[in-house]
Order: structure tokens, then C-alpha cells, then sequence
């Protein structure tokens, strides 16, 4: 045994050993994830939650986004893999194999990191479970009355609204004011409703997020660094809602549709205006959609009776998104993201966003 252990220390260094193990027994771990709820919901209220808290604080105060800095200097770690893949090549065996190790560890950290800090979130008791009312089939009618108590939200708030030249509702505050408002939101959400946890932590503006809408991507969840980043490009109400999404993320949230309704959840229950109207705006948007497609004149006699502002603010949204549209760059992303998707659970693939409209409808019919 001693002279295996030695040839394999030959070619395979220490600390790749301890990887390689702790990698597998984290599938392990994701196996039983996937297979067992409350194993799941254990994982993400201990270790995970440690995890989340511990990176977000680690990486929190630093101003820029680390893991878009990574990704934008990608091309230069891979030039260096190659380059001292090839000098270890032509040095011996030996090295060749230790070079190899360090890649596969680097690989296998990943993947540890994302089994302990966030895949349970995958695989949790269902929020409306958390919540106390569950998801069902919707009828149309469904849909139109939860249109009307979105509308008259909505209505309310409008009078209180900034808007632009271009008729865009207007965020007044900074993007860490902003992190700020969200929290407390958060905190009012947990206070109300007695799950998920909350630790202070800060919105990451995307220094791309021009060319980054090209993508649709509003903002992205980095497990690895624990950031919340930002694509600050969209309208000011899609880019505080989506704040709330990472965010959700961010406290364990894995499930995108659970992320938005989360998100809109905490929008709502936050005593600043502007994020109040960001969370009805952004999901009106689904589930007024639902109802067009569902029946176009109940959808009319809903947008007849919506403030002309706010009307002028999805068309405001509408007009800006027409650039970014018909894009490849979208067919990738989406193609990409719907397999990791499916990969982790969600049989809807992308298309899981979109579920917020089942969410929405459902705690409505909770609390009429």
C-alpha cells in the first residue's frame, strides 16, 4: 500500500489528494441533495448559509466585481495554462502530471464551492411550501384578477414616481443606496414571513453592461465570490427588481422563478417607494403577458384601467429593448443557461423565470 501511495505522490501533489477527495464527497453530498428534500433544506441553512455569508463579506467591500474582472481576463489564464502546460510538458513525466493535478484541483474547487455554498438551494422545500399556500393550475380569470391588484398598486404608486424626457420611471438614489433599501426590504420580508437569513451586502454594478444586454441578462449570482453583480443598463425599475433577484440568490435561492418571486415579494414589503413600484411594474410585465396570451380582451380592459404613466414606462422599457432584441448573443446565453438549468433541477429550463406568474397568481388567491 505504502509503495502505491509513494508512486502516486510521484505525479499527484498532497494537496490535490485532499481535493479530489473532499470533490467527491461532495457529489456525494449534491446526490443526496437531489434525492432527499430536507437533506437539502440542512445543507442550505448551515453549511451553505455559512458559505454565501462568509464570500459575500470576503469579496463585499471591494467596489468592483471580481468575478466579472475574472471573466474579462479569462483569455489571459488560459494563454498562461497553455503556456506552463507546455513547459512542464517538455520538463519531465513528473511535472507533466503535477501540472495536470493543479488544473483538475482548480476544477474540482469549483465545483466543491458550488455544492457547499449553493446547489441545495435547487433542491429546498418549494417557497410557496415556506410561504404557506401552493402553486396550481391558473385560469384566465385567475390572471385577469391578479392583474387588477397589481394595476391598483400600481396606481397608487405611480403619482409618487420620477419620470424621464423618455417617460422612464427614475431610481432616486444611488446603486449602494439601493443595496441598502433592498436589505431592509429583506429584512421586512424575514421579519413577516420567518424564512431565509439576511447579512448586509452590496449590489456589484457590471462594468460591461452595455454589451452585456445583448445577452438579456439583467445580472448574475457568483457563487464562486459571492457577488451580486449588476447590468446596470436596463431601465432603472428592471435594474432595482433584478438587485432583489441576485440578491435572493445571494441568501440561498436557487430556483430562478423562486428568485423573482422572492425578489418581488421583498419589493413590496420594503418601505421605500420606488422598489415598491420596481417589484409591481416588473411583475405586472409577467403576468399581464400570461393574460395576452391567454385572452386578449380581459388583457385590454386590464390596461385600460393602468395609470397612463406607468403605461408610458412599459413602453418607454419596450422601445429600449428593441436594440438588443434579435441577438445571437441571447440564443447562446439562453441555450447555455437553460442546460445548466436542467442540469440542476429545473425541468423548465430558462423558461423557469417566467413561472413567477404561477407564484404571483397563487399567493394572490392566498390573501384576497
Amino acid at each position: 500500500m505504502k509503495q502505491i501511495y509513494k508512486k502516486i505522490r510521484r505525479f499527484v501533489p498532497l494537496y490535490a489528494i485532499i481535493i479530489f477527495a473532499i470533490a467527491v464527497l461532495s457529489l456525494l453530498t449534491l446526490i443526496i441533495e437531489r434525492l432527499y428534500t430536507p437533506y437539502a433544506d440542512f445543507i442550505n441553512s448551515t453549511f451553505s448559509r455559512v458559505g454565501r455569508v462568509v464570500m459575500g463579506y470576503l469579496f463585499g467591500f471591494i467596489p468592483f466585481s471580481i468575478a466579472e474582472f475574472l471573466i474579462i481576463s479569462s483569455p489571459l489564464w488560459i494563454a498562461l495554462l497553455v503556456y506552463f502546460g507546455i513547459k512542464m510538458a517538455k520538463r519531465s513525466k513528473e511535472s507533466t502530471f503535477k501540472f495536470i493535478s493543479f488544473v483538475a484541483s482548480v476544477l474540482c474547487f469549483i465545483f466543491i464551492s458550488f455544492v457547499w455554498t449553493y446547489s441545495s438551494g435547487y433542491y429546498t422545500t418549494t417557497i410557496d411550501k415556506k410561504l404557506g399556500f401552493e402553486r396550481e393550475s391558473i385560469e384566465k380569470e385567475e390572471l385577469y384578477e391578479t392583474s387588477l391588484w397589481l394595476v391598483e398598486n400600481l396606481n397608487m404608486l405611480a403619482p409618487e414616481i420620477s419620470y424621464d424626457e423618455a417617460n422612464a420611471s427614475v431610481m432616486p438614489y444611488s446603486y449602494d443606496e439601493l443595496s441598502k433599501n433592498i436589505y431592509h426590504g429583506y429584512e421586512a420580508f424575514i421579519e413577516k414571513y420567518g424564512v431565509l437569513h439576511n447579512f448586509a451586502s452590496r449590489i456589484k454594478p457590471i462594468m460591461l453592461s452595455e454589451p452585456m444586454t445583448y445577452t438579456h441578462i439583467s445580472g448574475i449570482y457568483s457563487f464562486m465570490t459571492g457577488e451580486a453583480n449588476l447590468n446596470v443598463n436596463f431601465p432603472d425599475f428592471i435594474v432595482a427588481s433584478s438587485a432583489a433577484h441576485e440578491m435572493a440568490h445571494q441568501r440561498g435561492v436557487a430556483r430562478e422563478e423562486e428568485a423573482n418571486f422572492v425578489a418581488f415579494m421583498v419589493c413590496i414589503n420594503s418601505d421605500d417607494t420606488f422598489i415598491n413600484y420596481s417589484g409591481y411594474l416588473d411583475v405586472f410585465n409577467s403576468v399581464s403577458g400570461a393574460l395576452y396570451s391567454a385572452d386578449k380582451e380581459l388583457y385590454s380592459d386590464v390596461i385600460s384601467k393602468l395609470d397612463k404613466r406607468v403605461i408610458k414606462d412599459i413602453i418607454s422599457y419596450g422601445e429600449f429593448f428593441e436594440k438588443y432584441q434579435d441577438s445571437k448573443a441571447a440564443d447562446i446565453t439562453d441555450s447555455m443557461n437553460d442546460k445548466y438549468l436542467q442540469m440542476n433541477g429545473q425541468e423548465q429550463g430558462s423558461r423557469s423565470y417566467g413561472m413567477v406568474t404561477d407564484l404571483c397568481v397563487a399567493y394572490y388567491k392566498s390573501i384576497k
